[in-house]
């Protein structure tokens, strides 16, 4: 009789964990799954932060710029550059 107790035992705690590893896949798949139209927002958005990251306005892009003003921007952003790097 003690032999049935522990086997019954067993099972439910089987049956138990089953269903709990199941229950929590369930809930795990439901979480990492993405519907097209949801990813195709995704990257509509990642597309637009994109060109709004390199945008530069009309008016700097209709002024013609010196050489040596040229050369300062790129020394400034190799200095920011610089400092990123150490920073981290």
């Amino acid at each position: 009789m003690e032999q049935i107790g522990g086997i019954l035992i067993a099972v439910v705690t089987t049956v138990l964990l089953g269903l709990i590893g199941f229950a929590a896949w369930r809930y795990w798949r439901e979480q990492v799954n993405i519907s097209p139209e949801d990813e195709e927002h995704l990257r509509e958005i990642a597309e637009l932060n994109e060109r709004q990251a390199h945008r530069i306005s009309d008016q700097q892009l209709r002024t013609m710029i010196d050489p040596d003003k040229a050369w300062q921007i790129m020394v400034q952003r190799g200095r920011k550059n610089t400092r990123r790097r150490s920073q981290s």
